[in-house]
């Protein structure tokens, strides 16, 4: 059973929006899962999660399930799958998944090249700033290392680390401190808005796929609810289900969160739900914030570079005024 525990490291985007994209391609050709299963391949590190899902399969286990158990889906992932499964074909899902892990491959990508000239400056910077005095004498060796360059060597590490993880992680992941910063994020200014509108993009879209596929929406609800990573946006939107018990439509249960309000999303499904095209307007909603969302992505990738860049100039700028690099002084007999 050790080969069915999942495993606590995703595979890279660049594998995942590849596999995905064979996922989608073969569902759409007709084939079954299991069959699905022996033709896809990965890169031969990656093959396990393969033979392990096909092996969940074999147990009985779910699409969704099989492949969260083997390591194969993301938490997010299974979610979305899974509410697609119960909706019909997962074909569309998978390829939703395959351009979001694409598209983040390719962030990753542009963001790492662009961040080389800043890391190399500072690297620059923080290794030949001192030498001068080391030179001097005004500066030891051991002071050097241990008071200047080592701590400035944690920093960076401990700054790459957080930089990785904050770009690669997984949201719902299981650890404690990721789900801290589930929690937390919604909370940042600028960053926290958007959070909460890609976990209502994901709550709208599997609800719209739900009930699009004949799944009345009370037992829609709580599948949808399962994509959701932050709790107290689950905790609001779980208050839609007993207010629709209780009599009211579904866009007069949105209207008493104040999550929503008279909002762009109220209005529109609303109307949708009206006119009996409430799976249409949904999905009008999360195509429009898909959209929105990668716009928002793209700028963060294109601005944090240059905000980088900009304050190790004024670092080094400032190092080098409060050093004293331009200001003439007196031989030391003289003074």
């Amino acid at each position: 059973m050790d080969m069915l525990t999942r495993s606590p490291i995703h595979m890279k985007f660049s594998i995942r929006a590849d596999l995905f994209g064979q996922l989608a391609a073969m569902e759409e050709a007709g084939l079954p899962f299991d069959k699905v299963l022996e033709i896809a391949h990965l890169p031969p590190n990656e093959e396990a999660r393969l033979k392990a899902t096909r092996k969940c399969i074999g147990l009985g286990l779910g699409i969704a399930e099989a492949g969260l158990r083997s390591g194969l889906f993301t938490p997010l992932e299974a979610s979305l799958v899974r509410t697609a499964t119960l909706s019909g074909s997962p074909a569309r899902t998978y390829r939703l998944i395959a351009d979001q892990c694409a598209r983040r491959a390719a962030r990753i990508r542009a963001l790492n090249s662009r961040m080389t000239i800043p890391a190399m400056m500072i690297a620059v910077w923080i290794i030949l700033g001192p030498v001068p005095n080391l030179v001097t004498g005004r500066l030891t060796l051991s002071s050097y290392l241990l008071k200047h360059l080592l701590p400035w060597i944690g920093l960076g590490m401990s700054a790459y680390l957080l930089f990785d993880f904050l770009l690669r992680r997984e949201p719902g992941a299981h650890s404690s401190w990721e789900s801290l910063l589930d929690e937390a994020l919604p909370f940042v200014p600028l960053f926290g808005p958007m959070e909460v509108r890609r976990n209502l993009r994901n709550f709208f879209d599997s609800l719209a796929l739900l009930i699009e596929g004949g799944v009345p929406i009370l037992e829609a609800l709580p599948v949808a609810l399962d994509t959701v990573r932050s709790q107290a946006l689950k905790s609001q939107l779980a208050q839609i289900k007993p207010r629709i018990e209780a009599g009211a439509s579904f866009w007069q249960a949105l209207a008493a969160l104040p999550l929503f309000g008279r909002t762009q999303v109220y209005e529109l499904i609303r109307t949708g739900e009206a006119s009996g095209a409430l799976p249409r307007a949904l999905l009008r909603y999360s195509e429009a914030e898909t959209t929105a969302i990668d716009r928002f992505d793209d700028l963060v990738v294109e601005w944090i570079p240059r905000i980088v860049y900009a304050s190790t100039a004024l670092l080094i700028g400032y190092g080098m005024i409060s050093g004293g690099a331009f200001i003439p002084s007196l031989p030391h007999e003289l003074r």
